[in-house]
C-alpha cells in the first residue's frame, strides 16, 4: 500500500505522473464496485436504464450461453432490436412529451403516434451497429456502461430532433 500512496503523490512508483496513479486506483475501485455491486454501480440510468440494461444483457447471455460467434451475435442484435429498441423509444417519446415538455397525455399520445415510426427507423439505422460492437467486443460487465455512453449521445440526438419537430409544429 505504501508504494501506491507514494505513486499518487508523484513518487518513484509512477514515473512522476501522479494523476496516472490516481486514475489507475479509481479504475480498480470502479471495477471492484462493478464486481461486488453491479446494479448500484451501473445506475447511470438510475431507475430504468441501468437495471433494464443489466438484466437485458444477462438474459441475452443466458439465452445464448455467452457465445460470441457471428451467428449468435446477429441473433442477439436482432432480438434486442425487435424487443427493447421499440420499447425504449416509445418510453423516451412519452417521457419527453409528458415530463420534459409537460404536455397533456392526450397530446403526447398523438405526437408519439406521429413521431414514433421515424424515430424507430432512425434507431434501426444506428443501434444495430452499437449493439454489434457491444456484444462482440465488450465484456458483460461493461455492456451497460458502453450502451449508456452511446445512449447519452443518442438522447441528445432525440432531444434535438424532438425540439426541432416541436418548433416546426408551432
Amino acid at each position: 500500500m505504501a508504494s501506491v500512496g507514494r505513486a499518487g503523490r508523484g513518487g518513484k512508483g509512477d514515473g512522476g505522473k501522479g494523476e496516472g496513479s490516481l486514475a489507475r486506483r479509481a479504475w480498480r475501485q470502479y471495477l471492484l464496485q462493478l464486481q461486488q455491486h453491479p446494479l448500484r454501480t451501473k445506475l447511470f440510468g438510475f431507475a430504468y436504464g441501468g437495471p433494464f440494461g443489466h438484466f437485458l444483457h444477462k438474459i441475452l447471455d443466458y439465452i445464448f450461453q455467452g457465445k460470441k460467434d457471428t451467428k449468435t451475435i446477429a441473433k442477439k442484435v436482432l432480438l434486442e432490436q425487435v424487443t427493447s429498441s421499440p420499447w425504449n423509444n416509445i418510453l423516451f417519446l412519452f417521457y419527453y412529451g409528458y415530463v420534459v415538455e409537460r404536455r397533456p397525455l392526450k397530446e403526447v399520445t398523438t405526437r408519439v403516434k406521429k413521431q414514433y415510426p421515424s424515430v424507430q427507423l432512425s434507431a434501426w439505422m444506428f443501434w444495430p451497429i452499437v449493439s454489434w460492437i457491444n456484444h462482440q467486443y465488450m465484456p458483460l460487465q461493461f455492456r451497460v456502461i458502453f450502451h449508456s455512453f452511446v445512449a447519452c449521445c443518442w438522447g441528445i440526438f432525440l432531444n434535438l430532433r424532438a425540439r426541432a419537430m416541436s418548433l416546426k409544429q408551432a
